[in-house]
Order: structure tokens, then C-alpha cells, then sequence
């Protein structure tokens, strides 16, 4: 530790306050970002960058991102952690930026995704300390317990009371996220320790703690799950999302040709599996799970909808995943007979292993075959929408052909993957369960900031386009080069919301009702031009045969001009 402490001091890197030591361990935890929307209580971070840039200290600490909206802040940790899971911090004001954090962080909690939260506080002295109360919304802001809007969706909460707690309380915020199942932490921010003075004996040394390992699953469950598997006859796998490092899809990939099973990614959030895969079952498990006598349950919150999906009576049923219960949902059902707790590639790759006997080759002809058909239908229903409005599956074809081999989409309430060809892995990203809209335009921004020369496109409903607060999210783009494409798929209303009515009461009156009351969104606002005010290009496009030539034109701007652009393409209201 001494030695580091002295490399420090000649690097010019030694913190002398509390937020400069914060800001250093985030560093050497492997944190690259601080995405920031600041207020009064940011006043000894950014002395402490300021300080840091004046001794030629400043790549020891995260780079500092200004994000003005929370929203957008918190959904760009989320996307950069997708693709390349790297967890980031985020850091806004007080309860009042904290209010606006919290949807980002429910979408965070909902999909796993490991993000070190802060907030300031307001001062907790009136005078005689550096960080004290100096003005009237010091008293407004104040909070008896400003975390608790925030516990229920993070997997640890502190407040910074000392300041040589700064490092041991990065260390351990972060290990916590990082640990299975993973999730975002928080850490309250209070001025005056942030303010004060590092004491001496204390440097940004090596973390004091690292993320346990990876659950192994128990082997008795596993040759069990195998025994299972190598027994049925119409055996299924159902996954929802895949891991950053794509693990699981070779896993995956490896069980379902040792043993012919078809692959199903019911809902997806994060793509598994290549399109063209020949056992990928597609997204819907509708055709599958009614005659399936056995289910292998991968990483899935939601496998099928109650509802109206349910597997057959006498089928065995195994969940599998760092969490196969998902204890955080307080209601939920789906039956099992084995439920297997472990990493999911791991857990996965050693079914595959437990594996005897041969597979009949009949049942890999048959699931290849209907996989062909699938594939087929798919492309045929996406031909026919390129009409004046164009479909949405239409849409989904059209960007699949200026994806290449490894440019990745963002959707929210946008595009459908039945209708697209993903290369691979972690080529499609979807909103979480928790649906809280306004994510996907941000977490394409922060997709975009990993790697720069990748083709990212954010295909969001006009809705949802609104709900990303995009004058903040385009300023985003122009202010940090984020070269990103916007695919804004306008119907004109909530057709979520016009669903759900529909399906609620389907003999209803709003069933005979072309435009259902609080579901419309005419007159829109011109989204070309909230593009254009950023710099960036844009254009509207109406009939569906000269969306090919306008993405191409938007594409051809990002990756020659690096700039963002969007294109608002006019579709149709789905049945």
C-alpha cells in the first residue's frame, strides 16, 4: 500500500479530499464514466476534478460526462454496461434529481444491470463547516430519509458519513453489483464529508474487495436436468437474455445441437441466439409450448404469459439462472420441478456435458425444418408492408440490412425481432419488463460511447421518443460524438395502451373504436426538426419503398460524417 501511496503522491494523483479519493477508487474499480446532472452539492466533486486537472491527475479518475437529464443519465450506464459489462456511476442532485433517476433505476433493477448510483444531500449543517447550508433550497431539499424512494429497487443502500469511508464504501458498492444476480447500488452523498480533508494514512490503494465467484450448479441437479432432457421427446429451451461476454449463447448453442432442441427467446431482452441459427425456435413460444414435454427455463423473468401460455400438465419443467425464482417479484407462478441455481452458462455447458446417448436425427430435421418455415413466413409477412404507411415488420427488415455483421439495436415499443436477421449475440436490446419509456434512445447513447465506430440504432414508438426527453439525449449526442441512428416509428398514438383496452375487454366498446379515448397523440410535434435543432440529420419518410434509400443515406452520415441523425418513418397501427 505504501508503495502505491507513493506512486500516487509522484503522479500527482494522492487525493486530498474525500471526493477526490471517491472519485480515483471509482477509477481503479474500472469505471470509466460519471455520467453527472449536477446541483449545488457537487461543489467538492468538481473541486476535486478541477484540482486533479491542475496536477495532471485526471486520468486517475472517471471521465466526467454532463447529462442534462436524469432519465437520459442513468438508461446511457445501463446501454454501456450491455455491451460491454463494464458497470458505470451515475450522479445527480439531491431528492429531486434522484426523483427523476428513479424510473432509469427500476429499469436497471428489472434487468440486472449492475450501476453504481449517487446522490448529493442536502447539507446537514447550517454553518462552521466548508460543505455547510448557504442556500433556501438547503432547507426545501431537506429529507428525513432521502434513500428510501430508491431501496426497494437497489440491492444496497449507504450514506457517506466519514470521509475515509470513501474508498471502502466504493469497494463495496461496487462488489455488491456486481455480485448474481446483479443490480444497481446507491450511495447518498452528504457535502461536508465530501469536502473534508483525506486523512493522511489513507490512499487510493488496490480495491479492498472483488465480486464473488460464479455459483457452480449442483451436480446431482444437473445430471438430473440431463436425465430429463435425454428422456423427452419434444424437449423446448425458452431464454430471455444473454450475458454481455456472450457466454450462454455458445453455451446454448452447444446443448440445443448436442441434443436437438429447439431455442425459443420468448420476449427477449437481449438476443441469444444468431436469426439464422437452424434450432432457433424465434421469439414467440406460442407454437411450441403446448406440445413440449420438456422445458429448460433459461435467465427468464417472464417464460411464457400465464394468461394464455401455459406448458402441457405432464410436462417437467427446470429453471435455471444466479436467481431461477426471481425472489424480487413477489407474484410469480411458472411451475417447476427442478429449479437449478447457478450461472447460466456454466449451468448450461455442464447439462451438455452430463449428456449420454444419441439424439435421433429425425427431431433435428423436423425442428430445423419448422425453424426454415419460420424464417420464411417471417420474411414474407415483412415484404408486404413496404406500402404507404409501412408495417413495423417491414421496418424490422430494413434495418436488418444496414445492421452488417455487428451493428446493434436498441427498441422500445419498435421493432420485433421475428422480422429481422441478428448476426449474433447481443445484437438486439429491448426494454425491460418494467417498461419504464424514455430508455432506449439513451441507452443507444451509451452503447455508442463504448465503441464509436459501431453502427447503433435506437428504433423507438413516437411515445417512447417523447418519453427520452431527445432535446437532452440529441444535445448528449452532439456534445460527446456519438455518431448514433434514430429510428422514430410513428403510429400517431399509445397502441400499448389501445392494445391493453382491447384485450381487456374484447367484446368492449373500445373494441369497435378506431381511436380509443386517452390513446392518441395528434398533433404530433415535428421530430425532424428536436434532430436538426442538435445538428443532426433528418428526414421523414411516408411510403415504405423509400425507406431502404433514406437509412442508407443516415447511415452513410453517421459513419462518414459522425453525426447522429434520425429518421421518422410513418407506419401502420397494428391489429
Amino acid at each position: 500500500m505504501e508503495d502505491a501511496a507513493r506512486q500516487d503522491a509522484e503522479s500527482g494523483c494522492l487525493p486530498s479530499s474525500a471526493a477526490e479519493a471517491l472519485l480515483v477508487r471509482l477509477k481503479r474499480n474500472g469505471v470509466d464514466y460519471l455520467f453527472a446532472n449536477a446541483g449545488t452539492d457537487f461543489a467538492p466533486i468538481i473541486e476535486g476534478y478541477a484540482a486533479a486537472s491542475g496536477r495532471g491527475g485526471l486520468g486517475a479518475m472517471p471521465e466526467p460526462l454532463a447529462i442534462p437529464h436524469e432519465t437520459a443519465a442513468v438508461a446511457m450506464a445501463h446501454g454501456y454496461y450491455l455491451v460491454t459489462g463494464r458497470p458505470q456511476a451515475v450522479m445527480v442532485h439531491v431528492n429531486v434529481g434522484l426523483a427523476n433517476s428513479l424510473m432509469g433505476l427500476i429499469n436497471a433493477a428489472s434487468d440486472q444491470i449492475p450501476l453504481f448510483m449517487m446522490a448529493g444531500r442536502t447539507p446537514l449543517t447550517e454553518h462552521g463547516r466548508v460543505g455547510a447550508r448557504m442556500a433556501p433550497i438547503h432547507y426545501g431539499q431537506e429529507m428525513r430519509d432521502q434513500a428510501s424512494m430508491i431501496r426497494e429497487v437497489t440491492k444496497w443502500d449507504y450514506e457517506l458519513r466519514y470521509p475515509e469511508q470513501a474508498e471502502i464504501l466504493i469497494d463495496r458498492g461496487l462488489v455488491i453489483a456486481m455480485t448474481e444476480p446483479r443490480g444497481p447500488v446507491f450511495l447518498g452523498l452528504p457535502r461536508e464529508p465530501l469536502a473534508e480533508r483525506q486523512p493522511a494514512d489513507h490512499s487510493a490503494d488496490v480495491p479492498l474487495q472483488s465480486a464473488p465467484t460464479s455459483v457452480r450448479p449442483d451436480p446431482e441437479a444437473v445430471r438430473e436436468a440431463a436425465r430429463m432432457l435425454a428422456a423427452a421427446k419434444n424437449p423446448l429451451i425458452i431464454v430471455q437474455r444473454g450475458d454481455p461476454e456472450g457466454r450462454l449463447a455458445a453455451a446454448l448453442a452447444r446443448l440445443s445441437e448436442t441434443a436437438a432442441v429447439p431455442v425459443v427467446e420468448n420476449l427477449t431482452l437481449r438476443n441469444v441466439l444468431p436469426t439464422a441459427h437452424p434450432l432457433h425456435g424465434g421469439y414467440d413460444v406460442g407454437p411450441w409450448i403446448g406440445e413440449a414435454d420438456f422445458v429448460l427455463v433459461v435467465q427468464s423473468q417472464v417464460p411464457w404469459v400465464q394468461r394464455s401460455q401455459r406448458p402441457a400438465a405432464g410436462a417437467s419443467i427446470v429453471h435455471i439462472g444466479p436467481d431461477p425464482l426471481f425472489r424480487s417479484m413477489p407474484v410469480r407462478s411458472f411451475r417447476n420441478d427442478l429449479a437449478i441455481c447457478g450461472d447460466a452458462a456454466h449451468t448450461v455447458a455442464a447439462i451438455a456435458e452430463a449428456l449420454n446417448g444419441s439424439v435421433p436425427n429425425d427431431r433435428r430435421r423436423i425442428v430445423a425444418a419448422r425453424a426454415d418455415q419460420r424464417r420464411v413466413a417471417a420474411q414474407a409477412a415483412a415484404d408486404k408492408g413496404g406500402g404507404t404507411p409501412m408495417t413495423p415488420p417491414f421496418v424490422g427488415k430494413c434495418l436488418s440490412e444496414i445492421l452488417g455483421k455487428d451493428g446493434v439495436v436498441f427498441s422500445e415499443l419498435g421493432v420485433n425481432p421475428s422480422f429481422m436477421d441478428l448476426k449474433g449475440p447481443n445484437r438486439f436490446f429491448s426494454v425491460p419488463f418494467s417498461g419504464g419509456l424514455g430508455w432506449g434512445l439513451p441507452a443507444a447513447l451509451g452503447a455508442a460511447l463504448a465503441d464509436r465506430e459501431r453502427l447503433v440504432v435506437a428504433c423507438v414508438g413516437d411515445g417512447s421518443y417523447m418519453f427520452a426527453n431527445p432535446v437532452a439525449c440529441h444535445q448528449v449526442a452532439e456534445a460527446q460524438n456519438l455518431p448514433v441512428l434514430t429510428v422514430v416509428m410513428n403510429n400517431g398514438i399509445w397502441n400499448a395502451v389501445r392494445r391493453a383496452a382491447r384485450n381487456v375487454y374484447p367484446e368492449g366498446e373500445a373494441s369497435r373504436m378506431n381511436r380509443l379515448p386517452i390513446t392518441s397523440l395528434e398533433p404530433l410535434p415535428d421530430f425532424c426538426r428536436i434532430a436538426e435543432a442538435s445538428r443532426g440529420h433528418a428526414e421523414r419518410v411516408a411510403d415504405g419503398a423509400a425507406l431502404p434509400a433514406a437509412l442508407a443515406r443516415a447511415v452513410e452520415i453517421v459513419r462518414e460524417e459522425r453525426r447522429h441523425a434520425l429518421v421518422e418513418a410513418r407506419v401502420a397501427i397494428p391489429d
